[in-house]
């Protein structure tokens, strides 16, 4: 149906023109960079690109893409605002013409509600998370159904000033919600709640809002039959569930045994015993050791033991090749083998050999087995010492490759979108519920030293029979994430999972498009994380296919008496870089395994489809 009045039908075509105008200008800047871009890199092609125009994509075609999709986000922004001017003098408009009719319009709620609600509106989701920046890692972009958040008003005093909005907020003025920019929505709010939802499983979902005694958690319900772990039955009651209670009947979320021989609860006791026993001795051997490694007051620190030293050999020759300085670096191995070879490529350890010592040596084979299992206590620990002794900690998994010096840019104090942060996070990718409300990566975060970040590690070292029983470090974290933040004003940030950033495994397997122009070094990555893999050999295969793998053969797998040939002796450390020259290539290792995954362009075409519908990655 067209719009019939004059004024109607005029402000119609002028959006109408607007919205046209926006489509001709971004597409036509789009295929300019485009074949801008394309001109460039042929004009490049018979020279080879230094290591910073590979990461720092110095590509003229790339500026030029990336200087049009600016302009065009600041076109859509500035649409935004005119739409929202335009809702606003709709409102006003109906506003003034209906004064004298008032009592004809209902309030938007009833004087049953007014204790809280008495008025609602809508704000553009993403300028509102703009204006504050929730740490969430918001799903953004039109067409979603999720673009506009909603906002109720528990007071009158809450209420915009400005005598329209109010009054549009406040009655049914016959057009809809009104839409609000974010700040002149939240002017009058002395405190605002925040509720993040979506509909897990799509289901029939409805939310309630009760007028009641605050609660900062909010209780789930479902039809189903928690004894049996039924799917949603219609017909079957509500019920109270678990907040991880799936629609398919699974349960992510349940209480750990205290009984039986190998009760996780039991076995966290005794791991818990061997701690607070030797905390303290740990700390005070600890500190003269991040007094000489931290820089401004930060630490990277990783854990290995040997069944993945190979991975650990790959990030630090990956690294010097690439130039880093590595001597702000701390590894936490848990056995002898994996801390001579990180000693032997220059890299400072701390064995906790009363807390790590009885930690497996073998790599994990799948993704929560006993191995995986038992390293996340070794994940818990290295994190937890150097915030007890007041040190800021870069907490990385092994299986990274660094492209830029990540620590500058946390420590960026100029920038309120990382320094008002306590923990920082990589986006694992996944949206599964074990993971909400944040899918928060668990082997890539910085974590600022305060009472807060301290305690948090703490709750989570108290909560390591969760760990035992859910086979997930990253599960347990996220949770304590979500009521720390609640309960402690812990402020979480975890970056959206399309930043360029910190891509990882989700990027690898799921946005080929991105990890084309990773592999041209056409994007502002930091690091890449081969995470979403099942174990340490598809790493491996993943990599140096990828171009990423930089240990020889001789080394992989060995220890480090064995690539020394009988040298280092049984216990002592290793003097000096011994194993540099014999374990890091000069170049990166290209061999090529599965042409369904990101690969180096000399791939093209060669390996297997590891994917049972795989496609070929470079057609």
């Amino acid at each position: 149906m067209f719009p019939t009045s004059p004024r109607t039908y005029g402000r119609a075509l002028v959006f109408l023109i607007k919205l046209t105008f926006v489509c001709l200008l971004c597409g036509s800047s789009y295929l300019a960079g485009s074949i801008w871009g394309r001109h460039s890199l042929e004009l490049n092609m018979h020279a080879p690109m230094s290591v910073g125009s590979m990461m720092h994509g110095n590509l003229g075609g790339t500026l030029e893409m990336k200087k049009s999709n600016m302009d065009c986000k600041k076109i859509e922004e500035a649409l935004i605002e005119m739409q929202v001017k335009e809702e606003v003098a709709k409102h006003k408009t109906n506003t003034d013409a209906s004064k004298n009719n008032i009592k004809s319009q209902q309030r938007r709620f009833p004087n049953t509600m007014q204790k809280f609600a008495n008025g609602i509106g809508r704000i553009n989701k993403d300028k509102l998370n703009e204006l504050f920046d929730f740490g969430n890692p918001l799903n953004t972009g039109k067409g979603t159904g999720q673009e506009d958040a909603l906002i109720i008003y528990h007071s009158k005093g809450a209420i915009p000033t400005d005598e329209s909005l109010a009054h549009s907020v406040t009655f049914d003025d016959g057009n809809g919600i009104p839409l609000l920019d974010a700040q002149t929505a939240t002017e009058n709010c002395d405190a605002m709640n925040v509720v993040f939802t979506a509909n897990p499983g799509n289901t029939r979902q409805c939310t309630a809002l009760i007028g009641n005694y605050e609660s900062y958690h909010i209780q789930r319900w479902m039809r189903v039959d928690t004894v049996k772990s039924t799917p949603i039955d219609p017909t079957l009651p509500l019920q109270l569930v678990s907040r991880g209670y799936a629609s398919r009947g699974k349960a992510n979320f349940y209480a750990p045994p205290s009984d039986g021989k190998f009760s996780p609860v039991k076995r966290h006791w005794e791991q818990l015993k061997t701690f607070l026993q030797n905390v303290d001795n740990v700390l005070k051997d600890l500190k003269p050791i991040l007094e000489k490694v931290a820089r401004n007051n930060a630490v990277v620190v990783l854990t290995v033991n040997m069944g993945q030293s190979s991975l650990l050999m790959n990030f630090a020759c990956s690294a010097r090749r690439r130039g880093f300085d590595l001597g702000n670096v701390l590894v936490f191995p848990t056995d002898v083998e994996s801390k001579k070879l990180a000693e032997g490529l220059g890299l400072a350890t701390y064995y906790d050999e009363k807390n790590m010592g009885p930690l497996p040596t073998q790599e994990a084979r799948r993704y929560g087995d006993r191995a995986f299992r038992a390293m996340m206590y070794a994940k818990v620990l290295c994190v937890l010492y150097p915030l007890l002794l007041n040190y800021d900690v870069l907490f990385q998994d092994v299986d990274i490759v660094w492209y830029k010096d990540p620590m500058p840019f946390f420590q960026d104090k100029s920038d309120p979108k990382v320094a008002n942060f306590d923990v920082l996070f990589q986006h694992d990718g996944s949206d599964s519920v074990r993971y909400a409300p944040y899918s928060a990566n668990s082997g890539f975060y910085y974590v600022r030293a305060n009472k807060r970040s301290q305690y948090l590690f703490t709750s989570l070292l108290y909560h390591s029979d969760l760990i035992i029983t859910w086979d997930s470090h990253q599960q347990v974290l996220v949770q304590l994430l979500a009521e720390h933040s609640s309960l402690f004003g812990l402020n979480v940030k975890v970056f959206h999972r399309d930043t360029e950033y910190f891509p990882g495994g989700w990027q690898f397997h799921q946005r080929k498009q991105f990890m084309k122009r990773l592999v041209e070094g056409e994007t502002d990555a930091f690091i890449f994380h081969m995470s979403w893999t099942e174990n340490k050999d598809n790493k491996l295969l993943f990599l140096r296919q990828l171009g990423e793998w930089y240990v020889n053969e001789q080394c992989v797998g060995k220890k480090a008496e064995e690539i020394l040939g009988g040298g280092g002796g049984s216990s002592g450390e290793i003097q000096g870089l011994p194993l540099v020259e014999p374990c890091c290539a000069a170049e990166a290792l290209i061999s090529c395994h599965y042409k369904d995954k990101p690969s180096a362009h000399s791939c093209q075409g060669k390996g297997q489809n590891i994917d049972s519908h795989g496609k070929s990655f470079w057609d």
